[in-house]
């Protein structure tokens, strides 16, 4: 009896240190799917100017973002600050989005919604971090980080 008894403590305890307390809760996709018909999630986090869309063919994942100061892009002729990142499987690459902000549902705080292949998560305390096949980003508490590849 006491054996089991062990056993079972064991097994209790391996369950409880393999689920970490502080693990993203999944968010249910269908919330933040958009209308028309195109298999594509729109929310916004930190805030009402910052939003993510992800969308299909390709999965790609579009942000508003604030990246290092400094840091510039061509766009036609001009040379402009980015207030965007895309990523994909080839990569991420900065962009200018001059697109309409619309009121989207809020991904909570410490949330994770993952479609597509592409996984991003709240960041408690503000922020985001967003990832597709090993590529993506985090900005979080002023810092912005790109991690993979560079798209070209």
């Amino acid at each position: 009896m006491r054996r089991a008894l062990l056993a079972i403590a064991a097994a209790a305890a391996v369950v409880v240190t393999a689920t970490p307390a502080d693990a993203e809760p999944a968010i249910d996709a269908d919330r933040y799917r958009t209308d028309g018909g195109d298999y594509a999630f729109q929310y916004r986090y930190e805030g009402a100017n910052r939003n993510c869309t992800v969308s299909a063919e390709p999965t790609t994942v579009r942000c508003v973002i604030a990246p290092p100061a400094g840091t510039r892009i061509t766009v036609g002729r001009r040379v402009v600050r980015p207030n965007a990142i895309e990523i994909t499987e080839r990569g991420w690459r900065y962009l200018e989005d001059r697109t309409p902000q619309e009121k989207l549902r809020a991904l909570p705080e410490g949330a994770r919604l993952s479609v597509l292949g592409a996984s991003c998560t709240a960041i408690r305390g503000g922020g985001i971090e967003c990832t597709l096949n090993g590529v993506g980003f985090r900005q979080a508490s002023g810092t912005f980080a790109p991690q993979g590849k560079r798209a070209r």
